[in-house]
């Protein structure tokens, strides 16, 4: 039900921004229906309702079955509200089945809600902001420049559909894909169609990946931490509750991975990086979706302590997901001056390892064993070896010493020195 909630605050910011007295009701008559579902595709599909019932019917063409589906919504909200009968889905968007036998019958209770005709319109106007997510979930935010940056995409999203045939009637989709353009760097009020593709060359929308909807929020909000409601409505109404998302974090990897990059190089880091998580998942596993949630996928194989590190390639698109590696290492540690010693410490090895070449085997051997370290005492206890035997290395070491027994939490040791195996290999891959 919390559908009502937000659009019965976006009828209240509405009337505030434009200085009216609009209720829910006159919203939804007057507003909403007209641009959701008075043509002949909608912008929604709204199961299990009689606007739903002409979908099935192949009738949405027909203005008259549009609007006699439209006076049964409003009979059964009437009828609701003077039989003091409980709300259900063919009325009210995201509650319960009218009866215990049907598909969402867990949400029916003996309990009297407080709820009343405008919570049911408002049911319908909330669930028009649901943010497509991949699994079929969605996500709500009860944010003012939110609800008015997709209620502003709503209109373009109704030219699309009049000008698509066949277009899909998914307005969660929609407003994931809008979202992430429109709070983009690079969106321009004055040219909103500029650089967007929403549907692609078969005709059809795809949602996009959890993390682009929370880069653009980063983008947005900068230093907030947002809370939202993640649902999923259809003839079974799934809910899987409040979230929340710590953007100041996130908005520490945007800025590694994607800062001073032009819209092309930002495409291509997009189109490598994939989160080990899906969104499923990181809700499941973390209690905030933050930085932590959106580790790059395969990342685990370049750390210590589990096996040797892949070799490293030189094409494009490795280097590119080297790219997002580092840029996540380096957001999660958070510390310029660790991610200058994790340099200085590379460009160390590579001189200490160069005398293998020159018929001193073990020395390669020990920066091997070095950057395969599982943990701090293992790695400490090679360094050592290493300034035993070439003074010139204690300068770097004493500083790595000093910081992994005092600056570095436990948990982060494995990062920092993940970020030392791909800064000595990287440049190994350009030779």
């Amino acid at each position: 039900m919390y559908t009502s909630h937000i659009g019965k605050r976006f009828v209240q910011f509405v009337n505030e921004r434009e200085k009216k007295a609009l209720s829910v009701e006159e919203y939804f008559d007057k507003e909403f229906f007209s641009l959701f579902y008075d043509h002949a595709q909608y912008l929604q599909s709204p199961g299990n309702t009689p606007l739903f019932q002409v979908i099935a019917q192949k009738k949405t063409h027909e203005a008259e079955a549009r609007q006699k589906a439209k006076l049964q919504i409003v009979e059964k909200i009437s009828a609701f509200s003077s039989a003091d009968s409980a709300p259900d889905m063919s009325f009210a968007i995201g509650y319960a089945s009218a009866d215990d036998m049907g598909t969402t019958s867990a949400q029916i209770t003996s309990l009297r809600l407080p709820v009343d005709s405008n919570d049911m319109y408002a049911s319908w106007i909330g669930a028009g902001f649901g943010i497509g997510l991949p699994g079929g979930l969605a996500l709500a935010f009860d944010k003012p420049e939110i609800l008015s940056a997709l209620a502003e995409g709503w209109m373009l999203y109704r030219e699309y559909v009049n000008q698509t045939a066949g277009l899909e009637n998914k307005v969660d989709t929609w407003n994931g894909i809008w979202l992430t353009h429109r709070f983009d760097e690079f969106f321009n009020p004055a040219l909103p169609k500029a650089n967007f593709q929403p549907v692609g060359s078969d005709g059809t929308m795809e949602r996009p990946d959890w993390t682009d909807i929370v880069f653009a929020l980063a983008q947005q909000f900068p230093s907030e931490t947002l809370t939202g409601y993640v649902y999923s409505f259809g003839q079974m109404n799934k809910t899987v509750g409040f979230v929340r998302l710590a953007l100041l974090e996130v908005g520490r990897f945007w800025k590694a991975l994607f800062g001073n990059t032009t819209t092309e190089q930002r495409k291509a880091l997009k189109n490598v990086y994939t989160t080990r998580f899906g969104v499923s998942a990181a809700i499941e596993r973390f209690s905030t979706l933050g930085l932590q949630a959106m580790e790059p996928k395969d990342l685990q194989k370049y750390m210590p302590g589990r096996e040797a590190m892949p070799a490293l390639k030189n094409d494009d698109k490795s280097q590119l997901t080297y790219k997002t590696y580092i840029a996540w290492i380096s957001a999660m540690l958070n510390n310029q001056q660790l991610l200058d010693l994790a340099q200085e410490a590379a460009t160390m090895l590579h001189s200490y390892g160069a005398e293998a070449k020159r018929g001193k085997a073990d020395r390669g051997n020990r920066v091997d064993e070095l950057i395969n370290s599982p943990n701090r005492k293992r790695f400490i206890d090679v360094l050592t070896d290493i300034v035993n035997d070439d003074a010139s290395a204690a300068p770097v070491s004493d500083k790595l010493v000093r910081v992994l027994m005092t600056d570095i939490p436990l948990d982060n040791v494995p990062l920092f020195v993940t970020l030392i195996r791909f800064k000595h290999a990287l440049p190994q891959t350009t030779n």
